[in-house]
């Protein structure tokens, strides 16, 4: 599952091993303590609720796999939704290290457009289009002389 526009294969499916390995995300999550110990005590409270239900476990057993499937899919989509938010917001400081000085409210506006993009969840080249044609609009239609109202006069 790809959340950034990338297809079906995305930054986290793109670090998989083979299915038989681990994923090194995974791996990496594994040896965090607070996790490691949290997931300690979900086992043992999943244990022992299969006990106490005995026989009649099976749908129990149907909706902790249901959650798992949900969980991989959610940290998946995490994974992949954080790594398009920071190799997006990289490249932005990297492009603002070779540019000209702007000031806050242009960096802020330019941060909140970078959000929309992205949040958006349209193709890449959608996400393009319409930034284009919004800064097409606004070039064109902008001055630098402000009205009364503080807006520019095309």
């Amino acid at each position: 599952m790809s959340v950034g526009g990338r297809g079906p294969r995305g930054p986290y499916t793109a670090l998989g091993r083979e299915r038989d390995d681990e994923h090194p995300v995974d791996l990496a999550l594994e040896r965090l303590a607070p996790l490691r110990e949290l997931r300690a005590r979900i086992r043992n409270a999943s244990r022992r609720l299969a006990e106490a239900l005995g026989k009649r476990r099976e749908p129990w057993l149907e909706v902790e796999a249901l959650l798992n499937d949900y969980r991989a899919a959610r940290e998946e989509a995490c994974f992949d939704l954080g790594f398009e938010h920071g190799l997006a917001a990289g490249r932005a400081q990297a492009l603002r290290r070779t540019a000209s000085p702007q000031g806050q409210e242009a960096l802020a506006l330019a941060d909140r457009i970078r959000d929309e993009a992205l949040l958006a969840g349209l193709p890449a080249a959608a996400v393009v289009t319409a930034l284009l044609e919004a800064a097409w609009a606004v070039a064109l239609g902008l001055t630098d002389q402000p009205t009364p109202t503080g807006r520019r006069n095309p």
